[in-house]
């Protein structure tokens, strides 16, 4: 029934390929069995290998999709993806903790699109008025090196870190690919691969952290979360040979 299973939200970007935002989002909910809604924050024009055009939905149109899914349903996370900038978030996020304190909430900073377009260039003072308001934040190493001053994404992640928790995605780090960091606090924990793969996907950052959103529905730690979320995107990336992957859970 409809009711056993968590509500989860994706508030992210139209991708008319389903590869990347609402589309995949929903489609890596239904496979880990929560129920997803999705929220419209942009609607772009694109396909998997090359981006068009982007026109934003503002806060107020953002928050009037919102409104009905809080008033009926108790949702127990939400993932936020592609959002025209960091005025607009700080208003979606304002709301969503109005509604329910305990939420859940994972950010996904989309500052490029795979296919090389440039949505926004966010600094560490930015952030700072942000991270209070969510529970993890799960940058790729070229985010996390645009984000901060500091040599490395890794310093720049322990900044990030001493406010909400961390997930430096490894896809993008030549010296150990596929090695995810999670700074949690005042630790750090290195996610492996099981296997690196050279295969790529459209959307593999949004698919990640809807499946973390999902794990954190589900009940499980922060940690086991990240853990079932890298097997998920594994999965994903050898899926095909194509860049639109397939999803699949076998549990």
């Amino acid at each position: 029934m409809l009711g056993e299973r968590p509500y989860v939200i994706s508030i992210a970007g139209f991708d008319p390929s389903g590869g990347a935002g609402i589309l995949a989002d929903v489609k890596c909910f239904e496979q880990h069995q929560v129920y997803g809604f999705g929220v419209c924050s942009a609607l772009t024009v694109q396909t998997d290998d090359h981006f068009i055009s982007c026109e934003w939905i503002n806060a107020e149109q953002i928050i009037t999709q919102l409104e009905p899914l809080f008033a009926k349903f108790r949702i127990s996370a939400c993932k936020i993806g592609l959002i025209k900038d960091i005025e607009v978030l700080l208003q979606v996020l304002f709301f969503i903790r109005a509604q329910n304190e305990d939420i859940k909430i994972i950010l996904d900073p989309v500052l490029k699109a795979s296919a090389g377009f440039q949505f926004h260039q966010w600094s560490m003072t930015q952030l700072n008025s942000v991270l209070r308001y969510i529970d993890l934040i799960t940058p790729n190493y070229s985010e996390m090196l645009s984000m901060g001053s500091a040599e490395t994404a890794e310093e720049t992640a322990g900044l990030l870190a001493a406010h909400c928790p961390v997930l430096l995605k490894g896809g993008h780090n030549i010296m150990a690919i596929g090695t995810d960091l999670l700074f949690e606090n005042t630790d750090v924990f290195e996610l492996k691969p099981r296997f690196v793969s050279d295969r790529q996907k459209h959307g593999s950052g949004c698919v990640l952290s809807a499946a973390i959103t999902a794990n954190l529905a589900l009940g499980h730690t922060l940690n086991d979360a990240c853990k079932h979320g890298k097997i998920y995107i594994e999965d994903f990336l050898n899926s095909n040979s194509t860049l639109l992957g397939y999803h699949s859970y076998d549990r």
